[in-house]
């Protein structure tokens, strides 16, 4: 069917919320950028109209409208526009904010005038967020932050707001616009946990249109560029799954790496991280075997117990032809995480270190792991670590996820630090590769997270307390950072 979104597109955060409620394939919008359009690509909507302000004032007018009136309008109505943004843009970019409070005014009260925080320039993606950032205004960032500028639009070469205040060196403004991030990510997650714990409940319609959906999106991932299309794979763990020739790569079956060689430094150091280390003897937990590169680097460290979690079938399979089930303390579990984990702490397991390393997963996901691991984690001296792939393409979207993590890990009972680690990926890594999953960044932050004081002087009952106090961790912080 058709639905008509009676809200801005401009504000990513809310396109999102109602492009996971499991809208139609077909979407009238109203005025939109290339940010709105892009969020609607990238959520397998590709078939939308644009429709104008007066069109939703007087549909039965605009419908008997004529040709040649049609034309004048949008015609009209794009030049006001590209007048508008242009002087929205330059009164951001020197700082104006008596003519930028004007504007925003003006679009308040003439909502055809199509003025809003949110616009960007058709050619170059520009908003008026990302001038302001650029030139340092801090105080006009937060006016168009509080009249809806969304802090993640990008421009034509995939920059942002934050991007520009961090080459520009505006340090104020790059924190203000974390902050708004940070905000808006978590709220996202709550909105995102909410539907997923199954407030939409139509297994029998997904019964009847199986067929039918999945041929659309096949069609529709074959219309969008590879890196637009959704990191989460759901259906993971039955797809194939293939080593190449030298062993240098873990493939799935649409030649997307699971993981790959140039990560060897990378494991290794996370390997030390969770071992104190190096040090021998420890309890140690690695969730997704992939290459074994990690594990492997945990055993010459001699752990006294290496638990080893892996639910692909393929990736078990090689796990026991290697003999990785008859090394000496590693107990291998063939099984999804999310029933092997509740296992482990129903039997008392508690362990010095934990790596979490999970293919096609969501964010979400890995918050409900955070929200059991630290039930297995030792006092005091645990350590916690993950593969840190978080928004890999942006840097300041990096920093942001990065952020939310530190916080819902802090909710937990655990300090995180990220440590900086040089890294070289070259071209020739990716060949036979179809989409990257690192792009081109020398910087890696290793994260490591530890117990804190609060949490260790609490005690294991008040800190890790139920699974019902810890899943709560996301809506928790976010009612704080809103309050």
């Amino acid at each position: 069917g058709t639905i008509i979104i009676e809200v801005d597109l401009y504000h990513g955060t809310l396109l999102e919320i109602l492009l996971i409620s499991r809208l139609p394939s077909t979407v009238t919008i109203s005025h939109t950028s290339c940010t709105g359009r892009a969020l609607l690509n990238r959520n397998h909507i590709t078939s939308y109209h644009i429709m104008s302000d007066d069109a939703k004032c007087h549909p039965t007018d605009t419908a008997n409208s004529n040709k040649e009136g049609e034309d004048s309008n949008a015609t009209s109505n794009n030049a006001t526009s590209l007048r508008n943004n242009t002087e929205m843009i330059h009164a951001c970019s020197v700082g104006n904010i008596d003519l930028v409070q004007t504007l925003l005014l003006r679009h308040k009260s003439h909502r055809s005038s199509q003025l809003s925080a949110s616009l960007q320039d058709d050619a170059t993606g520009q908003s008026p967020l990302m001038a302001a950032a650029q030139s340092g205004h801090i105080d006009v960032c937060k006016l168009l932050l509080r009249n809806g500028a969304p802090w993640n639009a990008v421009d034509r070469e995939g920059r942002c707001a934050g991007n520009y205040a961090t080459d520009a060196e505006h340090w104020d403004v790059v924190n203000l616009l974390v902050e708004e991030g940070t905000k808006a990510e978590l709220i996202l997650g709550v909105a995102m946990r909410s539907l997923k714990s199954g407030s939409y409940d139509d297994d029998d319609d997904d019964d009847d249109n199986d067929a039918h959906k999945q041929s659309q999106q096949t069609q529709k991932e074959q219309q969008r560029p590879v890196e637009h299309e959704p990191c989460t794979k759901p259906d993971y763990l039955e797809r194939n799954v293939r080593y190449n020739a030298d062993e240098t790569a873990l493939l799935d079956d649409d030649d997307d790496a699971v993981m790959m060689e140039w990560e060897r430094s990378l494991m290794e150091a996370h390997a030390s991280i969770i071992t104190s280390n190096g040090t021998t003897g420890k309890r140690v937990l690695n969730v997704g075997f992939g290459m074994g590169i990690v594990d492997t680097y945990l055993q010459t460290h001699d752990p006294s117990l290496h638990v080893i979690i892996e639910a692909h079938p393929g990736v078990h399979a090689k796990m026991i032809k290697d003999g990785w089930d008859r090394k000496p303390g590693v107990r291998v579990e063939f099984g999804r995480w999310q029933v092997v984990v509740p296992k482990l702490i129903a039997e008392g397991v508690e362990l010095d270190g934990i790596f979490y390393d999970t293919y096609g997963e969501h964010y979400t996901d890995m918050e409900d792991f955070h929200s059991q691991m630290v039930r297995l984690l030792a006092k005091p001296g645990g350590i916690y670590s993950f593969f840190n792939g978080l928004a890999p393409d942006n840097l300041f979207f990096h920093g942001v996820a990065c952020q939310c993590v530190k916080l819902q890990l802090a909710e937990l009972g655990l300090d995180t630090e990220f440590a900086q680690c040089q890294i070289q990926v070259s071209r020739k890594e990716w060949e036979g590769v179809r989409r990257k999953y690192w792009h081109g960044r020398d910087t890696y932050y290793l994260p490591i997270a530890t117990w804190n004081k609060d949490a260790l002087a609490q005690g294991d009952a008040d800190v890790v307390g139920s699974n019902d106090a810890s899943k709560d961790c996301n809506e928790t912080v976010t009612k704080k950072l809103k309050t």
